[in-house]
């Protein structure tokens, strides 16, 4: 069995489009998911499949949270191998978030254009350094500087035309635990 993560985008958020976590994990394993867990109330969800394609649990997941809830919700998921790259491809080493300084990843649904890196590098500001890989965008965030918040990281999925959410680097490291 593969294990993955799911990032399920925009829920909970402002008490618009609820999702009780117990009754996810409820939902997923009768779904046939197997070991089944939640971290935090934002949608990250840790599962164990015997399939191998994404595509198909990432629709399969998406058309029952639609069925269930009656909203749409982006998922992306990732296996637990990727999410361990993604964090030893860490552009920003040594950087230890706190109240001055956050690293958050965007996760891309798909893998990003030959324009991507052009078009993160427009996003940049001085409160904001990014830095594109495939499927993944870092943005290291300078709170004393921040002038709109999260202002680069809002604008990826419209900029590069791909859904995609987005995890602070504490969420990406626990999940992956």
């Amino acid at each position: 069995m593969a294990k993955y993560i799911a990032f399920l985008r925009a829920i909970n958020v402002g008490g618009n489009r609820i999702v009780k976590m117990e009754s996810l994990r409820q939902l997923l394993t009768e779904a046939g998911l197997k070991n089944v867990s939640t971290y935090i109330q934002s949608g990250n969800v840790i599962f164990e499949s015997g399939s191998t394609n994404t595509t198909a649990l990432t629709e399969k997941i998406e058309k029952l949270l639609h069925k269930t809830y009656g909203f749409e919700v982006p998922t992306i998921i990732r296996s637990v191998a990727e999410m361990q790259t993604v964090i030893k491809q860490n552009p920003f080493p040594g950087v230890i978030p706190d109240k001055e300084v956050q690293i958050y990843v965007a996760f891309l649904a798909r893998a990003a254009g030959p324009d991507a890196a052009k078009i993160i590098a427009s996003l940049q500001t001085e409160a904001e350094t990014l830095h594109i890989t495939e499927r993944e965008v870092y943005c290291l965030v300078k709170k004393k500087l921040e002038l709109k918040p999260l202002g680069a990281i809002t604008q990826i999925e419209k900029k590069l035309g791909i859904p995609c959410t987005a995890r602070n680097w504490a969420t990406v490291n626990k999940v992956t635990e």
